[in-house]
């Protein structure tokens, strides 16, 4: 009971209140309000107090009406007098002050009727005898709130415009020691910075749209904290004004940066209103950050710097980009760099990366060492290629950016591979001595072609959603294509025949069927194992395989521009995840089949004479049985007797392409393993228990929730992309919280979404912005 509302709700009880041995009850309660202070929040009360009636032009669907009108309902003869008979009507009388009713001789016409109410009834004042006003009720100890309150003309006048938002607002006051202008016409517009960047946006149309206090409110705030006057006239030195950032412009700054999909207009006024100075450094300055022409100045001048780079041996190159990183690293931390308007300092970070990595010597002595420096270190410089290619949009730029990869990527990839071939032509026992290995595991997920740098990365990302998992590596079958790799990390394995004809490099199970599809799926029945087509067909209480993934498909059929596939595919993996362990499975093991080489410029081609071959892909080939070879030639996974023949180091024996996969290489050989369980706690029984809005502003009362939790109101629940919230503090304290939102979002759908530490929805709740 700490709002205005509440007090005044009480107060107005308080004056029907009559000690009934002494007097006879009121017949009305007369309110008078000479300013009209209250007007605006009558229909609030009314909700609740539907005896309250407004002495005015007749409106029945405000319950408003002339005198006559009102002492019908006094009387209770007209049908809208829908009280109870014990309850005392109160008749609110804007405009009206209490001398307007002693004055007999000169009351107008109109009022002459109610003027007997003043001795049947009683006088909702003070107890000195004055009116109510909003500020005597606010500072008033007994009855109202105590709060302590400027009496300046200026706070006066804003504590009227801002009582309709303050006006259930609980323990506003309380919470403040001091109420002045600025404070209340905040609390009117408590958005003042995004209003600032949407009216920079939208110009008078956006003035348009607020309502005249509101607007007045916003003229106010904006001369007297921000130094300017919002005329469109004026746009330009504004947003010289907001480049600047000085003094509390940083703040409006800040705000831009934070979201500047949010006002895409900005950016062509900051272009306009770019001085020719910008100062030579010192406290002075003017930041270089504010202004898009900079930013793509510096972007050119990296181009050609990396151009540079890319004619240069690979040590020479590092050098280069180490220096680069270091002079344009900064421009990382600017909006521009936010609106991907500079892919190439994106790219840059990985380009070092990569090449620190490449240029580096690596231990190869055996497979074992060779295996260890690359699941260690050497797949960072894979990541980091893909991620300095995905970085780039332009042809230009995915050119450029390809010839740096050439330059330094390349190399270490050749070198690596051949290296590693050679450990295999000595010693191939990592590929001939593999056996069936019964499937111990009760749910496994199959994710194609996910090779082990790709489930590096994934691994930090499950880490993040708090659940436990291993990463271990292994080998896969050989060659490397899906008809023979696939099988070997499947339930299924040991019914596969070890003397199979080889058909497109599949093999027949050991009743004979070809390895196709249906029958894969029917050896799975066979072995225990449920087929899961679906999500929705997941069950714990059942042993499971699980397809997904079109990394592969994407490979063959985009070639590099697959790079920009892997956020979709970890998006599908994780989703599957998530849903098995709301599902009630405790761990999931996720397998693959091979991997691939990615050389963004295209892999080296090899010849191979056709007449030699049965069969031919990419990287490898069933080579005829009397013709001859020196290709690397190694048993086939699913009959020793059959010899494959594969390219040596990165080549490719068809056109040139970029993505390939079938040969030896560790990149193409090295499959990951991971286990994952959920140690997450059990869904919190936190949930939203109430939702007020005030405006733009919503408060959510939670139940349970814990301090730290957030909330945000999304128009896709699911999507934190989507979010419409403004206020940078969404943190839940004593099972409270409060955000402010877009104006744009005002009487649209969207979703109060109630999040644990992890990011994790516990409760939504829908509503409409503004109640």
């Amino acid at each position: 009971m700490n709002s205005i509302y509440d007090k005044l709700k009480q107060a107005l009880r308080q004056a029907e209140s009559h000690n009934s041995s002494l007097m006879v009850k009121p017949e009305v309660i007369l309110w008078p309000d000479p300013e009209s202070q209250w007007l605006d929040v009558i229909p609030v009360i009314q909700k609740e107090l539907p005896q309250l009636l407004i002495y005015g032009n007749y409106d029945t669907s405000k319950k408003q009406g002339p005198a006559i009108w009102i002492k019908c309902m006094v009387a209770k003869t007209l049908p809208e007098a829908n009280w109870e008979d014990s309850v005392t009507p109160i008749i609110y009388l804007p405009g009206i002050s209490k001398n307007d009713f002693r004055n007999v001789e000169t009351a107008s016409l109109a009022l002459q009727p109610l003027l007997e109410y003043q001795y049947t009834g009683t006088l909702f004042t003070q107890e000195n005898g004055k009116e109510w006003t909003i500020l005597a009720l606010v500072e008033n100890v007994s009855v109202g709130l105590g709060g302590s309150v400027l009496k300046d003309l200026d706070t006066k006048n804003a504590l009227k415009k801002a009582l309709p938002s303050i006006f259930q607002e609980e323990d506003f006051f309380s919470d403040k020691s001091f109420i002045d202008a600025d404070s209340l016409n905040y609390q009117l517009l408590p958005d003042l910075i995004p209003s600032i960047l949407k009216w920079m946006c939208k110009g008078d149309v956006y003035l348009q749209s607020m309502g005249p206090s509101k607007k007045e409110v916003f003229s106010s705030l904006c001369q007297s904290q921000y130094d300017f006057l919002p005329d469109e006239k004026n746009m330009i030195t504004i947003a010289e004004k907001l480049g600047t950032q000085s003094n509390s412009w940083k703040q409006v700054w800040q705000l831009y940066a934070a979201a500047p999909h949010k006002f895409p207009e900005i950016e062509h006024l900051l272009r306009l209103a770019k001085p020719d100075d910008l100062g030579t450094g010192g406290m002075f300055a003017i930041p270089e950050e504010s202004w898009p022409q900079v930013n793509e100045n510096k972007e050119e001048e990296l181009r050609k710097a990396l151009n540079k780079a890319s004619k240069l041996n690979p040590l020479e190159a590092l050098t280069l980009l180490n220096s680069l990183e270091k002079s344009h690293q900064i421009r990382r931390t600017w909006v521009w760099y936010e609106l991907g308007q500079s892919p190439l300092v994106d790219a840059l970070q990985y380009l070092c990366q990569m090449a620190v990595i490449t240029t580096e010597p690596f231990p190869h002595a055996t497979i074992d060492e060779l295996r260890d420096y690359y699941t260690s270190k050497g797949y960072l410089a894979d990541q980091a290629m893909r991620k300095s290619l995905a970085a780039v949009k332009s042809e230009k730029d995915k050119t450029l950016i390809k010839s740096l990869i050439k330059t330094i990527y390349e190399p270490w990839l050749e070198s690596i591979t051949k290296k590693f071939q050679s450990l295999v032509e000595k010693d191939a026992s990592i590929f001939t001595s593999q056996t069936a290995i019964p499937e111990s595991e009760q749910y496994v997920l199959f994710v194609d072609a996910f090779r082990f740098e790709l489930a590096e990365e994934f691994y930090e990302r499950l880490l993040k959603s708090n659940y436990l998992v291993t990463l271990d590596s292994g080998w896969s079958s050989i060659p490397t294509l899906t008809p023979t790799a696939k099988p070997n990390v499947s339930p299924i394995a040991a019914d596969i025949s070890v003397t199979s004809d080889i058909k497109e490099f599949r093999p027949q199970l050991n009743s004979g069927k070809d390895l196709l599809t249906t029958a894969f799926r029917d050896a799975l029945v066979a072995n225990n194992f449920k087929f899961i087509a679906s999500n929705s067909d997941i069950d714990p209480e059942t042993p499971c395989w699980q397809e997904i993934g079109d990394i592969d498909t994407k490979g063959h059929e985009e070639q590099s521009e697959m790079v920009k596939r892997i956020g979709e595919l970890f998006e599908q993996v994780q989703e599957i995840i998530d849903t098995a362990f709301e599902k009630g499975v405790k761990r999931i093991k996720i397998v693959t089949d091979h991997g691939w080489l990615l050389l963004p410029g295209g892999l080296p081609k090899t010849v191979l004479n056709g007449g030699l071959t049965e069969e031919r892909w990419g990287r490898c080939a069933l080579i005829k049985e009397e013709a001859n070879t020196d290709l690397l030639s190694l048993p086939w996974r699913w009959n020793p007797s059959i010899y494959i023949a594969y390219a040596p180091g990165i080549s490719f024996f068809k056109i040139n392409e970029e993505y390939a996969h079938g040969g030896i290489s560790i990149h193409e050989c090295l499959v990951p393993t991971l286990i994952v369980e959920n140690q997450n706690k059990p869904k919190s029984n936190a949930r939203i228990q109430e939702v007020k809005w005030i405006n733009l502003k919503c408060a959510v009362a939670t139940e349970n929730a814990e301090d730290g939790f957030t909330i945000d109101i999304r128009t896709k629940y699911n999507d934190e992309k989507s979010s419409i919230v403004l206020s940078t503090n969404m943190t839940i304290r004593d099972n409270k919280g409060s955000v402010m939102v877009n104006d744009e979002a005002e009487s649209q759908a969207a979703t109060i979404v109630l999040l644990n530490e992890c990011g994790t929805i516990l409760d939504k709740k829908l509503t409409t912005v503004g109640g």
